[in-house]
C-alpha cells in the first residue's frame, strides 16, 4: 500500500486494507466462472428476485459494488489529500499525478485512469 499510495497501514486491524480485503475475497467468492458464464449466457436470470434460490449474486453484487468502489476511492483520495498538504511521499500514485499536472491532456479520463491502476496493483498482490 505504501508503494502504490503512499499510506503506512497499521499493523493490525487498518480499516483502509480490511476493507479492500474484504472486497476481493467477496468478489472472488460469488464471481466464480461459473456463475458468470451461466449469467452471462441466460441474462434474463437477472430479471429473478433475489430471495430465490441460486441467486446469491444478485444480492451481494451491490455490496461488492459499494466496497470495490470505496476500496478503489478511498486510498486515491488519501493520497490526493496528502499531496495537497505536501505530506506524503513519493509513490506510483503521486509519480503519475505530477506527470499530470505538467501535461495539458485530459486529466479527467487520465486521473481515473492512474485511480484504476492503482487499485490493481493493490488488489494483484492479494489474489
Amino acid at each position: 500500500m505504501s508503494a502504490v499510495y503512499s499510506y503506512e497501514a497499521s499493523r493490525r486491524h487498518d480499516e483502509m486494507i480490511e476493507r479492500a480485503t474484504s472486497a476481493l475475497e467477496l468478489s472472488m467468492k460469488e464471481m466464480r466462472p461459473e456463475v458468470v458464464a451461466i449469467f452471462s449466457a441466460f441474462p434474463s436470470l437477472l430479471r429473478l428476485p433475489s430471495w430465490m434460490p441460486g441467486m446469491r449474486l444478485k444480492r451481494v453484487s451491490p455490496l461488492v459494488k459499494r466496497l470495490m468502489s470505496e476500496s478503489m476511492e478511498t486510498p486515491f483520495a488519501y493520497t490526493q489529500r496528502g499531496m495537497a498538504a505536501g505530506s506524503v511521499s513519493a509513490c506510483m500514485v503521486t509519480d503519475h499525478l505530477l506527470k499530470l499536472d505538467e501535461s495539458d491532456s485530459d486529466s479527467t479520463s487520465m486521473k481515473d485512469a492512474v485511480k484504476e491502476c492503482a487499485a490493481t496493483a493493490f488488489g494483484g498482490e492479494h489474489i
